[in-house]
């Protein structure tokens, strides 16, 4: 699993690294391109999560390698209504993307009995390998441009996304749960994977928080990639971003080691998550207080931010496992998303058209927001359930064995 994930990561990171400058070149609209996207994940994200549950994970995993290498191909043709088509699938397999290979991950955890304890510490090893490929994708990036253009990342993303698309063809087994779900739903024949998992949504106030909490950090953090180049450019307008952009990523593999740490000290996943929505929104005021005026207290706050980040992504990969039945982890997941995705349009308009210092502000109220809601819906230090209980030994050996 964290090979393919590490894999598809690097691949996204490469498509993400040049985007920008592509359509730029291309003389395209890229606010379209980009809103139309959001807008694909928003509509297709409802269905997806159902599709992945329905008809199997495996099968979610190879289509979204399908879809990429297919729209990686569209991004060579400087035609709007191509371009646009491209974005369209795009939202669908950032949908597949953010559910698929998770699910599949944690059913055939489960399938194979091994202890729910060892979750964590792949999450945490999954958030730390994601902060390093982000660096390393920054590094092998600028070399594809300098060879090949604006294109050059792209055509790496393809090469990965086959190599990992063989790797699930021949590696990974099927794990259809369609049992499980017709024994949960044996009260009404008729039931869709999507009806099941709006009732779970609604009426289970921990599932509910998640996805709020989830919503709001993740729409946070969005914010915080649209504001922190413009914000440091005001400083020095030569400031060598590709540097900064690898050592905030870097900060987000330190936070996934310090979830890692903090879960071997015994730390409630619930704790854990707090503490980090808290500091998160402490040091995005200390940029609200300060973007304009020192550079360096801006830089340290933009370092914990993502370390934050790091720690959440972790820790949330872990709560949905916990938290969400086997046979809707995808389609309550994608539910969750169709926030996130309000979320990141309005906070795209909010970097667009307000101060930086206005837009950090708000980023740290929606961290804080995030924060409350975690203690009023799962709780604060309590476990979760008696069989949630980590232990250090488990994490150890399971991070031997990954």
């Amino acid at each position: 699993y964290l090979l393919v994930y590490l894999i598809i990561m690097l691949a996204d990171w490469l498509q993400g690294t040049n985007m920008y400058t592509l359509y730029s070149s291309y003389g395209q609209s890229v606010s379209t391109l980009f809103l139309t996207g959001f807008s694909s994940a928003l509509f297709f994200g409802t269905y997806a999560g159902s599709f992945v549950d329905a008809y199997g994970r495996k099968k979610a995993c190879i289509i979204f390698c399908i879809l990429e290498i297919i729209i990686n191909i569209m991004e060579h043709i400087n035609n709007l209504k191509i371009l646009l088509i491209g974005r369209i699938l795009g939202g669908i397999s950032t949908s597949l993307l953010f559910t698929a290979f998770e699910s599949w991950m944690v059913s055939e955890h489960r399938r194979r009995g091994f202890p729910d304890a060892w979750l964590a510490s792949t999450f945490s090893l999954a958030a730390f390998g994601n902060g390093c490929v982000a660096v390393i994708a920054g590094i092998i990036a600028q070399f594809a441009y300098d060879l090949i253009g604006d294109i050059g990342p792209f055509q790496l993303a393809i090469l990965l996304t086959i190599f990992a698309l063989i790797f699930i063809l021949k590696f990974w087994p099927e794990n259809l749960i369609q049992r499980e779900f017709e024994h949960a739903c044996a009260t009404g024949a008729n039931t869709s994977f999507t009806q099941e998992a709006l009732r779970a949504l609604f009426s289970k106030k921990q599932i509910t928080g998640l996805c709020m909490i989830t919503a709001l950090y993740e729409g946070a953090t969005f914010t915080f990639v649209f504001l922190w180049v413009p914000t440091l450019l005001y400083h020095d307008a030569n400031l060598p971003t590709g540097l900064v952009f690898a050592s905030l990523m870097l900060c987000i593999a330190t936070g996934g080691e310090l979830f890692g740490l903090a879960v071997d000290l015994g730390f409630s996943l619930p704790f854990i998550s707090i503490f980090a929505l808290f500091v998160a929104s402490f040091a995005a005021l200390l940029a609200a207080s300060f973007s304009y005026t020192h550079f360096f207290l801006t830089v340290f706050a933009f370092c914990c931010i993502e370390t934050c980040v790091g720690i959440l992504q972790a820790c949330a990969s872990a709560l949905r496992a916990l938290l969400l039945p086997d046979h809707l982890q995808s389609s309550v997941n994608n539910l969750g998303r169709i926030p996130l995705n309000i979320l990141v349009v309005a906070g795209t308009l909010l970097a667009d058209h307000t101060q930086a210092h206005f837009a950090f502000f708000a980023v740290a109220c929606t961290f804080s927001s995030a924060a409350f809601v975690q203690i009023f819906t799962i709780g604060s230090t309590t476990s979760l359930s008696k069989n949630h209980a980590t232990s250090s030994d488990d994490l150890q050996h399971n991070k031997k064995s990954d």
